[in-house]
């Protein structure tokens, strides 16, 4: 996925969503997919990120149906929203697409109110603060005559209350905000003031309250003495991205993931074409 992320050029994700760093991106990935905030993972890293083999199958999963050439003419002075023809709700910045939210997908309809284009469920009275949708599978909230709203199903949660207001969790138990622990060989987070579960036997690592350098959230492997330094810089080797994680030497062979080679420029080692 990172290779993918950090090299492909003119993909419809906005930036800041990933580090643009090879090694950084990585290191971010393990980091977040292996934490409690896990489930909350976007959808466009969930289903494009995570599944794609090449640049091209990545760019036409996160254009959700959107044609490539939508924002021609757009957002040369800044960034542009707009509704396209089917309803997504479309950015454009200097021409070309860099975020699309699939509208019809949740059953909403894509308004665009003062330069913003957002999906909405429709019209609404008055506004209201956000709260949970009857069927609980929904953050909504009225804002401007305009019904807005998160889907938690999309996601795989469900719409509960909290101090904080509503919020996506899932359906396990309540707990705290920082406690964790092991039942056996499963980490047990709290998410938005529910447990979620990380199963650290699925990828041969048990679990442990002490991280150390060969850590994954609660997951840990047998420690060993740290072999290079994770805060060196990933560096190319002709076609291949060599770095430091978890306190290993690692590579990266860009060419199996259909990339020419390994560059390093003003974002760091990646992959190129």
């Amino acid at each position: 996925m990172c290779a993918l992320l950090t090299g492909c050029g003119g993909l419809p994700i906005p930036d800041g969503l990933v580090p643009r760093d090879f090694a950084t991106c990585v290191r971010a990935m393990y980091a977040e997919l292996a934490s409690p905030s896990a489930v909350a993972f976007p959808l466009t890293l969930r289903e494009c990120g995570l599944h794609a083999s090449s640049c091209n199958t990545l760019r036409t999963c996160a254009l959700r149906g959107a044609r490539a050439d939508v924002c021609k003419g757009r957002g040369r002075s800044g960034a542009v929203d707009m509704c396209d023809s089917a309803g997504r709700a479309v950015t454009c910045v200097d021409e070309h697409v860099t975020l699309v939210r699939d509208c019809p997908r949740g059953g909403e309809q894509c308004s665009v109110r003062d330069g913003k284009a957002t999906c909405t469920l429709g019209r609404c009275e008055a506004d209201a603060a956000p709260a949970c949708s009857a069927s609980g599978t929904r953050i909504v909230e009225c804002k401007g005559g305009r019904l807005l709203s998160m889907d938690c199903a999309a996601l795989g949660l469900r719409c509960v209350t909290t101090p904080a207001g509503p919020r996506c969790a899932t359906p396990r138990p309540a707990c705290a905000k920082e406690a964790h622990r092991c039942d056996g060989a499963v980490a047990v987070g709290c998410h938005e003031g529910h447990e979620v579960r990380v199963d650290c036997a699925g990828v041969g690592m048990s679990c442990a309250p002490q991280k150390g350098p060969e850590s994954v959230g609660e997951c840990v492997q047998a420690s060993t003495k740290a072999a290079c330094n994770e805060r060196a810089p990933a560096k190319c080797d002709k076609a291949t991205v060599r770095y430091c994680m978890g306190g290993r030497s690692r590579a990266y062979l860009c060419k199996s993931m259909g990339f020419s080679g390994c560059t390093t420029d003003a974002r760091g080692a990646h992959c190129v074409n």
